[in-house]
């Protein structure tokens, strides 16, 4: 099966400055820009990666579907049968994209920060839209996931994702080198300090992120209520952008503080 990584930064010159900025105690603003400058080509490389873009497709078909009448057969097709319960709905699209790897024999790093961030990004979704006190019931389920699909709503979701696909490659990076700046000293003198520098670069790319928020928002309502629907070049274009314009914001971010 072929897995395509998204590379190894620590010999170039560009990961030096990122080592730098650390140990030089720079602000995470100034630290995210330079490790995305640093991750250049592997945040571009999204538009390419057909595990990426079969998430995406993901990401704005699954709330389309459970608007729809035929819901089940839709999940069914995707080879999703549980949706009883939160827990087991995102279980059972882990395992659906598991499927489509093996049937496609590709796998990439990118794709499962892919994953991993479009069933976090479900997952908190659920948690402030299903009620506390009692499981939610299957139709709750399916209620909660249909709310999506609408441009503001969607916009949101949207930003959610990506913001949660950078700053988990930033991540994929930083947190080989991270470790070398922990203890009396260092940048990071605890455990505790680290978590609260991983906190707050997940802020600054969610932040960054608010810049695709709009964007997604009408490319959806366009693709899905007035367009052709939700094609594989269409999808390409929308990834390809948001990527683009979300690097663009994440590199100019330390510039305007």
């Amino acid at each position: 099966m072929g897995h395509i990584r998204l590379g190894v930064l620590p010999q170039t010159r560009k990961w030096r400055e990122v080592v730098d900025l650390l140990q030089a105690d720079a602000p995470v603003a100034d630290v995210a820009s330079a490790a995305t400058l640093a991750a250049k080509g592997a945040l571009l490389s999204a538009a390419k990666d057909p595990q990426f873009l079969s998430i995406v497709e993901l990401l704005a078909a699954l709330p389309q579907e459970a608007r729809g009448p035929a819901f089940l057969r839709a999940m069914a097709e995707r080879g999703i049968t549980q949706i009883d319960t939160v827990p087991a709905l995102l279980s059972g699209i882990a395992d659906s994209v598991d499927e489509d790897c093996l049937r496609s024999g590709h796998r990439s790093d990118l794709g499962e920060i892919a994953l991993s961030s479009l069933l976090t990004t479900l997952s908190d979704h659920f948690d402030r839209s299903l009620p506390g006190l009692f499981d939610p019931t299957p139709a709750e389920i399916r209620t909660a996931l249909g709310r999506l699909a609408s441009g503001e709503k969607f916009g949101a979701f949207a930003r959610g994702f990506f913001a949660r696909v950078v700053d988990q490659t930033l991540q994929y990076y930083l947190s080989r080198e991270l470790s070398n700046h922990v203890g009396p000293g260092q940048r990071f003198a605890s455990d505790a300090d680290r978590q609260s520098f991983d906190r707050a670069l997940f802020q600054h790319s969610y932040e960054a992120a608010r810049i695709v928020e709009s964007y997604a928002g009408g490319w959806y309502g366009k693709a899905v209520w007035q367009g052709e629907g939700l094609t594989r070049d269409g999808i390409r274009k929308f990834t390809a952008f948001s990527m683009t314009k979300l690097r663009g914001e994440l590199e100019r971010r330390d510039d305007a503080a």
